[in-house]
């Protein structure tokens, strides 16, 4: 499709449902990463339960949540993104309200069905935010939409410092996560449908387009390489362990809850600096620049983590180590989806964005499980697996640049 540049259609690369949906993204990260940083250390360390508890836990939030992730895309396509995200997204607070039952099966159900929730909730939106901005700066607003989501997290890391260091019991700091989660809601309410003028000539050259048999390979190609990124996707979802493992590990290495949950927002930090300056960059290569300083960076990152407990390194190590993960979710959260549209005609968004959100879920089944047993049987194990795991999906994206990248100006 031909360029349509911003400046002749007179609108901005941030209107205003651009905006709404990504505060959105900015208020309910603001709630659940605080239940994200704090619930390790309330299931590990305050109750006393084996790691391998919480892995399973996540297992079951991400595992099932694959599936969940595809059922709210179709839902999307056939019910509609807005009335589908707002679904999802008002069922997050389940896992807020967790905390308000000390039994572990009720306590880890209600945050599980929180996280699918979520899942259900992602993919439609991603799909939303395509319809309704141009096209034509879509890393630009992915990176934007990054930035806000892990923007609101750093903040809800902040808060539940200053609260733990005040002697707040940790259950009170998971409950009063629901406020933001509401308002994330509300912003979703508030964000219009109207789709963007470069989605709807997207859609006109598609309808337009004769069923040739150049076409048809194209499409037979595109539906090849989609499926290897889904594939590499998984793979790097078998590194992409829950933050909560370095955080304990920081917490117990270097004596205190305030700075393992500091690891955590050391990575959010500079994960929403990553994905919004990478975004930012025009011309940038989303192929080449997932699988280097996404994919391939996360294993050194996790590499390092891994060695620093292992010898007994400095915070400043262990925290180098988080600010590697960070940059590379950043891209990875940047170019994930804007690969995924490029490889996707308009009538498949939805559903090509719940495979994504899904592959990654599958990935972080196992990842967590793995990590759970791992992390028991000695830490630097699991960073190893981790790491390992993260180098060989970029391995794969690295293989499908070689192949396709740069007769698809996906390189």
């Amino acid at each position: 499709m031909e360029a349509v540049s911003a400046e002749k259609q007179g609108s901005p690369w941030l209107n205003r449902n651009v905006l709404f949906l990504s505060l959105s993204a900015f208020f309910a990260d603001m709630g659940y990463q605080a239940v994200t940083a704090i619930f390790p250390l309330l299931i590990i360390i305050k109750l006393g339960e084996p790691a391998y508890d919480y892995g399973i836990l996540l297992a079951l939030s991400f595992g099932i949540g694959s599936a969940v992730s595809i059922l709210g895309g179709r839902m999307g396509e056939r019910f509609g993104k807005k009335p589908m995200a707002l679904l999802g997204n008002l069922l997050i607070p389940l896992m807020s309200v967790s905390v308000l039952f000390q039994n572990i099966y009720i306590l880890g159900a209600l945050f599980v069905f929180g996280w699918w929730a979520r899942y259900f909730r992602t993919p439609v939106r991603r799909a939303w935010m395509v319809e309704v901005s141009d096209r034509n700066y879509q890393p630009k607003i992915f990176g934007f939409l990054h930035a806000l989501d892990v923007g609101g997290g750093l903040i809800a890391v902040s808060y539940a410092i200053i609260l733990v260091i005040l002697g707040t019991p940790l259950d009170d700091i998971i409950l009063i996560t629901a406020i933001p989660i509401l308002v994330s809601s509300l912003m979703l309410a508030l964000a219009g449908t109207e789709k963007h003028q470069t989605f709807k000539s997207m859609q006109k050259e598609e309808a337009n387009k004769q069923s040739s048999s150049e076409h048809e390979e194209d499409s037979r190609k595109n539906t090849f390489f989609f499926r290897i990124l889904l594939l590499s996707a998984t793979l790097f979802g078998f590194s992409y362990y829950a933050l909560g493992f370095p955080i304990v590990t920081v917490a117990q290495t270097h004596g205190g809850y305030a700075y393992g949950i500091l690891t955590f927002g050391i990575y959010l930090g500079i994960s929403a600096l990553s994905g919004f300056t990478l975004g930012s960059i025009r011309g940038k290569k989303p192929l080449r620049t997932l699988w280097t300083l996404g994919y391939g960076l996360a294993g050194v990152g996790s590499l390092i983590i891994g060695l620093s407990y292992l010898f007994g390194s400095s915070l400043f190590v262990f925290y180098t180590g988080a600010a590697l993960l960070g940059f590379s979710t950043g891209s990875v959260e940047t170019f994930e989806p804007v690969l995924t549209t490029l490889l996707a005609k308009s009538r498949q968004i939805s559903s090509r964005m719940s495979w994504l959100s899904s592959s990654r879920a599958l990935g972080l089944f196992v990842s967590n499980i793995t990590m759970g047993f791992l992390f028991v049987l000695g830490q630097f194990y699991s960073y190893f697996y981790a790491s390992a795991t993260a180098i060989i999906a970029a391995a794969l994206l690295a293989a499908l640049e070689i192949l396709r990248g740069k007769s698809m100006n996906l390189k």
